[in-house]
């Protein structure tokens, strides 16, 4: 964000290994510079970790390193946090998550072991000027990618964000994403992994052209 974006550090705020106390003080930090700063402000939430999803309802969460598998209200709603990032009065916000919902693990084991069967969750929601990208479509898994330490999804993005030095739109990197880590996918995992990308209403005809610079 820094050495390729460009961006400030005092308009970053990262936070590893996060408890669910940790990150909601995070989405409220930047629902907060989403209000200050209105339409000049541009958003970008990453999530790199495990997500969960509930036997019933098929929500999804964020799951916190105090949360458990077996608990998915232990974590933080995506449709929670759609709703308060889309609530922002900003340019775009931009939502990349490298996570599944799925219920397997990086591994792909299931996170509960009494879970066989891994589950779909629903589709989100995005609200106001928001674009979801996530790292698998379905119930799929978001595999890693052992030899260059990062998920399969994480690697390419940031390969593709600093090979073009940033300078690059929003649908330029997702078509880079879905081509290359489902290649990848297919030859180091030997199942398939195709990122997907979900965009609200009024970022139908915009989403493909947000910049990261």
């Amino acid at each position: 964000c820094v050495q390729t974006l460009g961006l400030p550090e005092d308009r970053i705020h990262f936070c590893a290994d996060a408890t669910l106390n940790e990150m909601r003080m995070a989405i409220n930090w930047i629902t907060d510079i989403g209000e200050a700063f209105g339409e000049e402000a541009k958003v970008l939430f990453y999530y790199a970790g495990h997500g969960v999803a509930d036997d019933s309802s098929r929500s999804s969460f964020l799951l916190p390193v105090d949360g458990s598998g077996r608990d998915p209200e232990s974590g933080y709603a995506t449709d929670k946090l759609y709703a308060q990032l889309g609530a922002m009065p900003v340019g775009s916000v931009v939502v990349m998550l490298d996570a599944c919902f799925s219920g397997a693990m990086r591994n792909g084991e299931m996170m509960v072991e009494s879970r066989g069967v891994a589950i779909r969750p629903k589709e989100a929601e995005p609200t106001g000027n928001m674009v979801i990208v996530s790292a698998t479509t379905g119930d799929e898994t978001a595999a890693v990618y052992a030899q260059q330490g990062h998920g399969l999804f994480t690697y390419f993005l940031l390969k593709k964000l600093q090979e073009t030095n940033g300078d690059c739109s929003l649908g330029e990197l997702v078509e880079y994403l879905q081509r290359r880590v489902n290649q990848e996918s297919i030859v180091a995992n030997k199942r398939p992994q195709t990122p997907t990308v979900i965009y609200s209403e009024a970022m139908i005809d915009q989403w493909q052209d947000i910049k990261f610079k």
